[in-house]
């Protein structure tokens, strides 16, 4: 199996590397979106990597600063049912509404074919009239 491909992770969609000064990828942190998971590396010698779900994303954010725009940058921030990392943040990534395209696919696919409740599915289904009483 290549290094592209893995069975819990499944195949790779897009990789890219944290942007810093004038949007240069001059940085030791990479991520690593695949089909069911999200992988951030960091570092160079010792290397530190965070793996999570996307079935654990509640809620996405594309934010765009002006000095990430000017470069063709942007963060994409992740709020997850996580104990670790609670939010997760793809910092100053190249072509960011793509790879927020990429991970709202994954994320709306995975809730759709999973029967994980949301707090949202679950505050859905209580009436008011249950908080009165």
């Amino acid at each position: 199996m290549s290094n592209k491909e893995s069975l819990t992770r499944g195949s790779l969609i897009w990789e890219g590397r944290k942007r810093t000064i004038f949007g240069l990828p001059l940085s030791f942190t990479k991520y690593f979106v695949y089909e069911k998971r999200l992988v951030t590396r960091k570092g160079f010698i010792s290397l530190v990597e965070d793996e999570l779900d996307f079935y654990k994303v509640l809620d996405k954010s594309l934010v765009l600063p002006f000095w990430q725009r000017v470069f063709g940058c942007g963060s994409i921030h992740l709020n997850v049912a996580d104990v670790d990392t609670p939010i997760k943040i793809l910092e100053s990534v190249k072509a960011p509404r793509e790879v927020y395209d990429h991970i709202d696919t994954i994320v709306t696919e995975l809730t759709k074919n999973n029967s994980v409740r949301t707090a949202a599915s679950i505050l859905g289904s209580i009436s008011q009239e249950d908080f009165i009483r």
